[in-house]
């Protein structure tokens, strides 16, 4: 997908080359094209494509321009400014190590061994809708986790219990089923320590992960 992506924007920058390639290995562009490799190598295309993406549609573009008869030295070195810059926003964001978007909860609360919405979630997640159809290019899955009492697997049960009803609660609402997953994590990823009555309540919890 991200290579498709790169693919699309870099020959939309190459549209007035014709036929031919512009030639990125130019001197002009050397900053450009080492900051694009870094932000690779540090896995910028699968943590942060858009930016990476971006910056080699610059680096193209700034290759024809550079390559043209009528040229324009502060103009084509803006782009290549721009394609190093892209890049270098892509690497530090790759460094963070992918780590989703997540549109939190707060407050959703279940009874004791339960998954029905009750309707103080119910007011919560009615905001989460008006988030979701504002934001309506993005995909989220319906995260749940429990805290560490009870066993494994009937923690990991009911958090998927808890997340399939708080998806079906988002559908029932107006978002598309096509932008919903749901996935349970039981106990597994903890925010606060177990050990007291006030981390136990911040484990119990449910948000959206931004896909």
């Amino acid at each position: 997908m991200m290579h498709r992506i790169m693919i699309g924007l870099a020959a939309l920058s190459m549209s007035a080359c014709a036929l031919t390639t512009p030639d990125t290995s130019i001197s002009e562009l050397d900053n450009a094209r080492a900051a694009i490799a870094a932000a690779k190598a540090a896995g910028a295309e699968q943590c942060a494509p858009k930016l990476q993406a971006q910056a080699v549609a610059n680096l193209y573009w700034a290759a024809h321009e550079f390559s043209e008869g009528d040229y324009h030295p502060d103009e084509n070195a803006e782009l290549a400014a721009t394609a190093e810059s892209k890049a270098k926003q892509a690497r530090a964001k790759a460094a963070k190590g992918c780590k989703p978007e997540i549109i939190k909860l707060n407050g959703i609360r279940f009874h004791n061994d339960k998954a029905d919405i009750t309707p103080t979630a119910a007011a919560i997640l009615d905001k989460a809708v008006a988030t979701l159809k504002r934001r309506a290019s993005i995909k989220v899955e319906v995260a749940a986790h429990t805290d560490s009492r009870a066993s494994d697997a009937y923690n990991l049960a009911l958090s998927n219990r808890r997340a399939a009803s708080v998806m079906a609660y988002l559908q029932s609402h107006g978002i598309s089923a096509a932008r919903l997953s749901a996935k349970g994590y039981g106990e597994s990823q903890p925010i606060a320590s177990n050990a007291t009555k006030a981390g136990r309540a911040q484990n119990r919890r449910v948000e959206l992960r931004v896909q």
